[in-house]
């Protein structure tokens, strides 16, 4: 199914080649049997024989000799583009699968137990698969025109012959099985020793590591991981090949015998000495052909079992899909995004982390949502942005349920910056068109968004402004501090045509001085969106129009600032706590 899909017209060449090197091997071989024999008849003639006809085999024997070894490099040459044409279209069937499935499969060690799974072996195991497939049907056919040749020498000896690889086949794929289920067994160990790889080489962590000294801990608990690994593979790789030195042994007591039985025919019997050199060639031919065919058979199996693992992956499907007939977006709102009674828990977790949450968010309004740390605000933020849907109750926008719409559709209506929010190694300019990148480039747009967030004073002094890239991993680039970058999220979701803004602590790495500029002038920012704002500085929401203060999972006060100020609840409590310090 992989050759189809991916390259077709190249897989059915690659087998015509394929098959034309194996023919050619045994035209090879065959001549230098004529060579032989013509060779022998002209020596043991009772008349001087014409070196003519000895010349024109010997250029026979050349002339295929030199054909065979085109054919070889030819079927190499289009095996390898083969490969790497089939390695990148695995490459694009796993970031589609994996761009597709729904957010709680990044939440759960399962799903990077299978994408694991699914790609052991790094990204020349395609490669391999196809090299393998080939190989095998190569070493196939030679060994049948093999046997079909020494079946005319002499049709007794081939069961002493088969009956060696069938052990040996046995044997490979015994262990080739033994290998896949342990290596199986060991994918989170070998997830967690790619991580602590990562933690020790990233600069994500290069500044602690060096400050705590976790360095040294961090390497020790990686080799402990991997010469877990390693001596498991070394333990099941040193069995193989103890059992394999036992068929080995075999197989050259089968070769011994086999050419001193054909030598004994030729010198009692008469039989042609090109019989006899034409078996040695064969049988050589044969060892070498067997064990090709038997490793790739068993390296096929081996395959086949990470495929399995791979289409496994490839079959998972979307929970949060469109609708057979999703209904059109309202060109204009009316009464907005509405919350009504709903409850969420996520996958395994012992208790719900939204349990009858009800709220609204109106056209052009600004919505404050307060709560300690672990309330459940993020998660409503995904329930709001459709990245999972509630477990009871349900959203609608301006009436309909938000399940009725197409999800990708839906969620252009939202702008989002999230509390840790990405940060791309690309361009200040892409950075902030990823907010919706399908929009049509317009540099005033991404300017003009930029000011909104209190962005463009820094970007103007970079060395190449807008085109400047934001990295150190690649030449020429520039990095942020903390503050710059989450200002640069918010340029980001200012950036999209949207109906509604989130802003899930928008300012928190941000100066005093900053933050009073972006809301000095927040409404006129937003351009008549609804906005929804997390924060827990009690500053940045008090030009809310409406608040609610969520607990445990639950609304447990909701209203205007004022109002719950003179209901001296906990938004109030909270309130006086943060004035305290201004005192």
């Amino acid at each position: 199914m992989l050759l189809r899909q991916s390259a077709p017209i190249l897989s059915i060449a690659v087998t015509v080649v394929t098959i034309l090197e194996a023919l050619a091997g045994i035209a090879v071989l065959y001549v230098i049997k004529i060579l032989v024999d013509t060779i022998t008849r002209e020596m043991t003639a009772e008349t001087t024989g014409s070196f003519s006809d000895v010349l024109m085999v010997l250029i026979l024997t050349g002339g295929s000799i030199l054909l065979a070894v085109l054919l070889q490099s030819l079927a190499s040459a289009l095996r390898m583009r083969q490969g790497l044409i089939v390695s990148d279209h695995v490459d694009r069937e796993i970031h589609d699968r994996a761009i597709a499935v729904d957010l709680r499969y990044y939440e759960s060690p399962i799903y990077y137990d299978a994408l694991q799974k699914a790609r052991h072996g790094g990204s020349e195991r395609p490669a391999q698969i196809v090299a393998n497939v080939v190989t095998t049907l190569r070493a196939a056919l030679l060994l049948a025109a093999i046997f079909i040749l020494l079946s005319g020498i002499e049709m007794r000896l081939l069961p002493a012959l088969i009956i060696p690889i069938l052990i040996a086949l046995f044997v490979r794929l015994y262990f080739a099985r033994k290998l896949f289920e342990w290596r199986m067994s060991r994918a989170q160990l070998d997830r967690r020793t790619s991580y602590l790889d990562w933690m020790m080489t990233n600069v994500a962590h290069a500044k602690e590591l060096r400050l705590n000294r976790i360095g040294p801990f961090l390497r020790d608990q990686y080799r402990a991981g991997r010469k877990e690994i390693r001596q498991g593979e070394i333990y099941i790789e040193q069995a193989r090949l103890g059992t394999e030195f036992i068929t080995s042994m075999l197989g050259a007591a089968v070769f011994i015998g086999a050419s001193a039985l054909l030598l004994q025919q030729s010198l009692q019997h008469g039989r042609p000495i090109g019989d006899v050199v034409l078996f040695v060639l064969l049988l050589r031919r044969a060892e070498s052909s067997g064990k090709e065919f038997v490793g790739n058979v068993s390296k096929i199996v081996d395959d086949h079992l990470y495929l399995r693992k791979l289409f496994e992956f490839l079959s998972v499907k979307p929970g949060i899909h469109a609708p057979d007939q999703p209904h059109a977006l309202p060109d204009k709102l009316s009464t907005g995004l509405v919350v009504d009674n709903i409850s969420f828990r996520y996958d395994e977790a012992p208790s719900d982390a939204l349990n009858g949450v009800s709220m609204k968010i109106e056209p052009g309004q600004i919505v404050a949502l307060v709560g300690e740390n672990g309330s459940g605000k993020t998660t409503l933020i995904k329930l709001l942005t459709r990245l999972y849907d509630p477990s009871t109750g349900s959203i609608s926008l301006d009436g309909t349920d938000i399940r009725e719409f197409e999800p990708d559709e839906y969620r252009r209506l939202m702008s989002v910056i999230f509390q840790d929010y990405a940060v791309y190694a690309e361009t200040v300019e892409d950075n902030i068109r990823f907010g919706d990148i399908d929009l049509p480039f317009d540099q005033q747009k991404i300017i003009d968004a930029a000011r909104s967030a209190g962005a463009a004073s820094f970007i103007e002094k970079l060395p190449n402004a807008y085109q400047t890239p934001l990295t150190k991993l690649f030449d020429n680039g520039q990095d942020l501090s903390i503050g710059q970058w989450q200002r640069l999220a918010l340029a980001r979701s200012f950036y999209p045509n949207s109906k509604f803004i989130i802003l899930d602590e928008p300012t928190s790495a941000v100066d005093p001085k900053a933050e009073f500029e972006l809301f000095e002038d927040f409404r006129a920012h937003l351009k008549g969106r609804g906005a929804l704002i997390i924060s827990h500085r009690l500053s940045t929401i008090r030009q809310a129009d409406y608040t609610y203060y969520l607990e445990s999972g639950r609304i447990v006060e909701e209203g205007q600032h004022d109002d719950l100020i003179s209901a001296k609840g906990k938004y109030a409590e909270l309130f006086q706590k943060q004035a305290w310090h201004y005192r």
